[in-house]
């Protein structure tokens, strides 16, 4: 049997774990609530990218994208690439080794993109945001596609609502469904989510918040020299 002492203790632990929890609690869902908001320019590098980052750095000290630069060569228009004529290649490196379905829920891939920067873009038809930024995401395929590719991904939305919503918001870029839960695997944390990837398919930044045109053109800046 317990000693009085004892039962005191387990009590008083008890209830400093709850405690706990219940801050932890409060301070997911205000953490949640802030990337949500798109504010404060929240981001998140992948684990890919950062082992990438650690293991590829070369003898002068450059970055694994920088390493791997002379190894993959881009096409010459980025923007003509179809995933659907692609299967998916387990060989490939990181992002390039997936693959994902079309509307018409035929296999598409990510190995057409070697050698060229990609920004994939989560939408869906429910996600308010999502709706709003798909035009800036239009025009910054307009103006820079043959440079950088633009691949939207429906997430979570049935593909005959995905599809009309594309319509409507005029989106030509390749756009398909994420039948393999990548939002999840590329950090993704709300809607819309962003995720710029490398020429070599390292994830190099996963963006959760709203993007207007000129924060594409900033990030596509940052991460691809645009």
């Amino acid at each position: 049997m317990d000693s009085p002492h004892g039962a005191r203790w387990r009590t008083q632990l008890r209830g400093w774990r709850g405690s706990v929890f219940a801050l932890l609690g409060v301070y997911a869902l205000g953490a949640t609530a802030f990337v949500l908001a798109g504010g404060g320019r929240p981001e998140m590098t992948s684990l890919v990218a950062m082992e990438a980052e650690v293991e590829g750095r070369s003898a002068t000290g450059g970055s694994a994208a920088d390493a791997g630069l002379s190894a993959v060569t881009a096409p010459t228009d980025c923007s003509s690439i179809d995933p659907a004529t692609n299967s998916e290649n387990t060989s490939l490196d990181d992002v390039h080794a997936l693959g994902f379905a079309t509307f018409d829920e035929l296999p598409a891939a990510f190995a057409g993109y070697q050698g060229c920067p990609l920004i994939v873009n989560f939408f869906a038809s429910w996600c308010v945001p999502c709706v709003a930024e798909m035009p800036d995401f239009q025009q910054f395929w307009v103006d820079h596609g043959s440079d950088v590719a633009v691949l939207g991904l429906a997430f979570q939305d049935p593909p005959e609502q995905a599809l009309s919503t594309v319509a409507d918001r005029g989106v030509t870029y390749p756009t398909g469904m994420d039948d393999r839960e990548l939002f999840v695997d590329f950090g993704g944390l709300g809607m819309p989510t962003t995720v710029f990837v490398s020429p070599q398919g390292q994830i190099l930044e996963t963006h959760s918040g709203l993007l207007t045109l000129a924060d594409i053109i900033s990030r596509a800046t940052e991460h691809y020299g645009l």
